[in-house]
């Protein structure tokens, strides 16, 4: 077919951009971008970094003070700035304490460290009201910190620009408040001559912002292709082709089986979050356990001697339900049909395992293609599946956290039950009525909206929102997945999946029907809009 090949991340994430390229004409522009997110355990050390530099650097800093009040300005308060300084190295040890802790997550310690350098910047542009006020040198205070916070903690250019862009701010912001205040400065903001100047002088804090973000991109770039460079045991890594909430997934070569494989990694490169890893380690051990062919096949499961934990999985061409709806909205009934009943296949294994999947949705239903099956169906993202022991009931009462995507989680999964097969139904008939309705039957604004729409309304009929009706038996099959007493719905995925053969009309959509989609589609999508990142080993 020559389709793009492309891979689907585990927890639902967009796969490639090639992927993407063949769906949707804006993703193309955006797989092209560098990936936007940094490696969460590097944060954690650049973090580390800066702020032990700021226990001896910032403090360091009060020998100015000194020599401004006492020389330059002798009636400034040096308590005032003594006061600073204590309250800013007070919060640096603070923010050093907490990286150093493993119970702490990663998206904390980065939002306290940006939140360290913008006070930081606060309390620079307050001590200059005190050293010269508005055009105070301590203006270029502001350009030292910039340059210290984009080699220390690189990021992406328009990531660091947006961080140094608000520092930058914090001057001007803190003189047009003491305006308010203070004769002397609102005078000198008035006086054109006076204000000419000190914009003369910001030009270069703005100029260093600038030079600061590319300097940024720079090392960001620098880390980034030594991370893409390495090789993890037998796995060499060639591209970055997806990302998710907790990992990413590469193209890599095993060279011991001389084969493309899909690697999925936990973003660390030390010990690893214990939630994170515990769900990694789910994901690995549900799935492989499995092995009906309309699940993602997992190969392998380990670390490397640096502490990166992987999966290694089969590498698919193809797209996720998802993509397939954004792209060309609801499908045609016979089709969904036959993604369903696959997916029931999965399924049933599944429960019969004692695993239940807990997040059934679009995105995790990936279309491939199988010898001349050009829509067959595997079922990704194990990452908060539940394994029941063999004995245990499946019914029971969990600590209240909402595991799942709420759009197509079971009513009394809110409420506090634990999720059963029953529950997975619910999902999949949510899903189920997506791809005939283009949309799932509750959404909302909000958290709020979405669960009180899943615990009261009735969804409509899927035909109300379709140009054309659908068969009664179709849409009766549908509303009773969606029924919000687990006990009115199919009680097992056999069930479901006997009712859903019986909806099956091969005359409606075949093989044929599938490949001329395919080859009608997406393969001239491709042509037309992007190179593949196809890596050869």
């Amino acid at each position: 077919m020559g389709t793009a090949p492309t891979v689907k991340a585990l927890d639902g994430a967009p796969a490639s951009a090639a992927h993407r390229a063949v769906l949707d004409r804006n993703a193309i522009r955006r797989a092209m971008r560098p990936e936007r997110a940094a490696h969460g355990e590097s944060q954690r050390r650049a973090v580390q970094r800066a702020t032990y530099i700021g226990l001896w650097v910032w403090p360091g800093f009060f020998l100015l003070d000194l020599y401004m009040a006492t020389w330059v300005y002798p009636s400034a308060p040096l308590w005032h700035f003594a006061a600073l300084r204590l309250a800013e190295q007070a919060a640096i040890v603070a923010v050093y304490r907490m990286s150093l802790r493993r119970d702490v997550s990663l998206r904390r310690i980065a939002g306290a460290g940006d939140l360290l350098f913008l006070g930081a910047a606060l309390f620079i542009s307050a001590m200059a009201l005190d050293l010269g006020g508005v055009r105070s040198i301590y203006m270029d205070g502001l350009s030292v910190l910039m340059l210290v916070r984009c080699v220390i903690v690189p990021a992406p250019w328009w990531s660091a620009l947006r961080s140094l862009a608000l520092l930058a701010l914090t001057y001007p912001l803190v003189m047009g408040t003491a305006a308010v205040f203070s004769v002397p400065i609102r005078a000198s903001l008035l006086d054109v001559s006076e204000l000419a100047g000190v914009a003369g002088h910001y030009v270069f804090v703005l100029a260093s912002a600038l030079v600061g973000a590319l300097s940024s991109q720079l090392v960001w770039s620098a880390q980034q292709q030594v991370y893409q460079a390495r090789k993890l045991g037998r796995y060499r890594l060639k591209a970055q082709i997806g990302q998710g909430g907790m990992g990413e997934v590469w193209l890599a070569w095993d060279e011991t089986l001389g084969r493309k494989v899909a690697l999925k990694l936990l973003r660390t490169q030390e010990a690893p979050e214990p939630a994170d890893l515990r769900r990694f380690q789910r994901e690995a051990h549900a799935a492989s356990v499995l092995s009906n062919p309309h699940t993602i096949r997992i190969f392998d499961f380990g670390a490397s001697d640096d502490g990166i934990y992987y999966i290694a999985m089969e590498y698919l061409p193809g797209a996720d339900l998802g993509a397939l709806l954004a792209a060309y909205g609801p499908m045609p009934p016979q089709r969904a049909v036959r993604f369903i009943a696959q997916a029931c296949e999965s399924l049933i294994e599944a429960h019969d395992a004692g695993v239940i999947h807990r997040d059934i949705k679009p995105q995790n239903l990936f279309v491939t293609r199988v010898g001349d099956d050009h829509d067959f169906v595997k079922l990704l993202d194990f990452g908060i599946a539940r394994v029941v022991p063999r004995g245990e009931p499946t019914s029971g009462t969990s600590t209240g956290v909402i595991r799942g995507t709420p759009e197509y989680m079971a009513p009394e999964l809110f409420c506090g039950e634990q999720a059963d097969a029953r529950s997975d139904i619910y999902g999949l008939g949510v899903t189920f009525y997506t791809l005939l309705a283009g949309g799932p039957p509750f959404e909302g604004s909000s958290l709020a909206q979405v669960i009180a729409a899943q615990l009261s309304q009735r969804p409509t009929l899927p035909s109300a929102r379709r140009k054309e009706p659908l068969p009664a038996q179709l849409e009766a099959v549908v509303l009773r997945c969606l029924e919000k007493d687990p006990t009115a719905r199919f009680q097992s995925m056999r069930e479901l999946a006997s009712a859903v053969g019986e909806l099956a009309d091969d005359a409606a959509w075949n093989a044929r029907d599938a490949e001329r989609f395919w080859r009608d589609h997406v393969t001239q999508l491709a042509r037309m809009e992007a190179p593949t990142q196809e890596v050869s080993a």
